[in-house]
């Protein structure tokens, strides 16, 4: 469980309004560091135009039909950050080389699914090479198998390019044209499936990427921020160097799943809002993997499950070191197959969490392991107000 502290030890923590001090501590966590933070959310311009380039692509594909595609991952649920994104891109594909696919008799799962997507996966990779795209197949990737990464350059300005990444996932599609009406049918199945036999379907978990998109976009901003701010601490610190693999989802349903329950809790303060909920994603981390807590994400009557029926899934990820359950599947841990040292980053977590929770603001800007992560952005930043300040000018000279 999260630990609660009561309204006198917050303000001991972090505020100090009396007249004649410093900015207090917890002022400039929110109005410093997590508008930072924000402000690395990556301009939306590179990303969509790049995932346009591929929507385009694809439809003159002659291997594939498909219903419909989606803009998913950090991009679709508005938790990108600077300096390192990819656009994940799903494709609900309704025909392979002119043989329809049907999920219901089993096209896409056991190891007849398995070859199927690897073919269609090889197959449309070195058509996009055709196309002169840089196009790489992925059987195993940090969280999804079987894609495709495609290197897209973009025009950001009028001197300057981005090369984006674009994941393309090739994913079931069950019901033609809505997401909604696609996830009711897919659970419906697996709570029709008798407990003891329910398992874990990489199939459908790819077939519910625009359900999950929609549970974390109908989340207030202000959640996002902390977990804005989480990813940036892994990718921009030199964390993800070090401890590799940790799937960027399963950063963002933990921060989310800690702030939710934050938010239940008699002691919760508005004012004390963003810096708790930062704590208690590093404390809910840290839990994760020391105590063994599974972490879940309520995501409500419309799109989640119930905790009796996460407990019916039990079976599927109780021998797994670390449980991040999906907020729409409880079969699918997030951090199933993952090769990542969890003990170094609980460690990691822990140690930002005393730095947070002991120490002056001074220590957290200089002397954490957040650090880095706040200088890569404060550059990140000053280049980007100096490219605009510069196509400003000449579009002024001309």
């Amino acid at each position: 469980m999260l630990k609660t502290y009561t309204r006198e030890e917050l303000e001991k923590m972090f505020y100090d309004d009396e007249p004649g001090t410093n900015k207090s501590y917890i002022k400039y966590f929110n109005g410093k560091i997590l508008p930072l933070a924000n402000a690395g959310t990556s301009p939306a311009v590179a990303p969509c135009a790049a995932a346009a380039t591929i929507h385009e692509l694809l439809g003159q594909c002659p291997l594939i039909t498909f219903d419909r595609f989606h803009n998913g991952g950090s991009l679709g649920r508005r938790t990108l950050v600077r300096k390192d994104f990819d656009v994940d891109l799903s494709v609900f594909v309704t025909e392979f080389t002119g043989r329809v696919l049907d999920y219901w008799a089993g096209d896409w799962s056991g190891e007849a699914g398995e070859r199927l997507q690897v073919d269609m996966m090889k197959d449309v990779a070195a058509w996009l090479c055709d196309q002169n795209f840089k196009a790489v197949e992925v059987e195993h990737g940090t969280h999804y198998k079987h894609c495709i990464n495609v290197k897209v350059t973009v025009r950001t300005g009028m001197f300057t390019e981005a090369d984006v990444d674009v994941d393309v996932k090739m994913a079931a599609n069950v019901v033609r044209g809505n997401g909604r009406a696609q996830r009711d049918a897919l659970m419906k199945q697996l709570w029709d499936t008798p407990p003891h036999l329910r398992q874990a379907d990489p199939a459908r978990e790819a077939a519910l990427a625009e359900a999950l998109t929609a549970v974390v976009k109908e989340i207030p901003d202000w959640d996002k921020s902390v977990v804005r701010l989480l990813k940036c601490w892994y990718k921009l610190s030199g964390l993800k160097d070090r401890i590799p693999f940790v799937p960027s989802v399963l950063l963002e349903v933990l921060a989310l799943a800690a702030a939710q329950r934050l938010q239940k809790l008699p002691t919760h303060s508005r004012r004390f809002r963003d810096a708790e909920a930062f704590l208690a994603a590093l404390e809910l981390l840290d839990a994760a993997v020391t105590r063994r807590e599974v972490v879940v994400l309520e995501a409500g009557p419309v799109w989640g499950y119930t905790r009796a029926q996460a407990e019916s899934c039990r079976h599927v990820w109780r021998n797994d070191p670390v449980v991040v359950l999906h907020p729409i599947d409880p079969t699918c841990n997030l951090a199933a197959g993952c090769t990542v040292e969890w003990a170094a980053l609980a460690d990691e977590a822990r140690t930002l969490h005393e730095v947070v929770l002991t120490r002056s603001m001074w220590d957290l800007l200089t002397d954490s392991s957040l650090a880095p992560a706040l200088k890569a952005l404060e550059i990140e930043m000053k280049l980007q107000r100096e490219r605009a300040q510069h196509e400003r000018a000449v579009a002024m000279r001309k």
